[in-house]
């Protein structure tokens, strides 16, 4: 693939390859105007570093892979609107407690892991359109965490 293009891509879907171990295209780093990114059923184990140096990143789609967890990666992208990690196998302790800080994200979607708790600061995720923590165990949800109405 020739990289001089990818400079100018706005978004690709990556889905249905296999990215297992190291096999993550590195090319992928040249992509700085990318606003969106699909990579669903690609057998990732961890979320490629690559992907913080994509700062213009709005919307991360990993649905169905393996990760166990997010932590770090997603809160060095200062733009990003809409993250769905659904059916991986993320544990409460794989969620990034900053992630609920980020001013811009409408959208969370950690649905369908291995979620034993509510995540820490969720009470922090007062943007949130929509938020899918869906299979949380059944004995955890009336754990869920008080929000206070914000005052304009």
């Amino acid at each position: 693939m020739s990289t001089g293009v990818l400079s100018f891509v706005k978004g690709i879907d990556l889905s249905s390859n296999d990215f297992s171990g190291d096999r993550f295209p590195n090319e992928v780093v040249a992509m700085t105007q990318a606003t969106w990114l699909k990579l669903n059923k690609t057998q990732l184990e961890r979320v490629p570093d690559v992907l913080s140096n994509l700062k213009n990143l709005e919307h991360l789609q990993m649905i169905n892979n393996k990760l166990q967890n997010v932590h770090g990666e997603l809160s060095d992208l200062p733009l990003l609107r809409s993250v769905v990690v659904r059916k991986n196998q993320i544990k409460t302790s794989g969620v990034p407690t900053d992630i609920f800080r980020m001013k811009d994200l409408t959208i969370i979607d950690f649905g369908d892991n291995l979620l034993r708790d509510v995540p820490s600061n969720l009470e922090y995720a007062k943007c949130a359109i929509v938020l899918n923590l869906r299979d949380l165990l059944q004995s955890n949800r009336s754990h869920l965490p008080r929000f206070e109405q914000q005052q304009s």
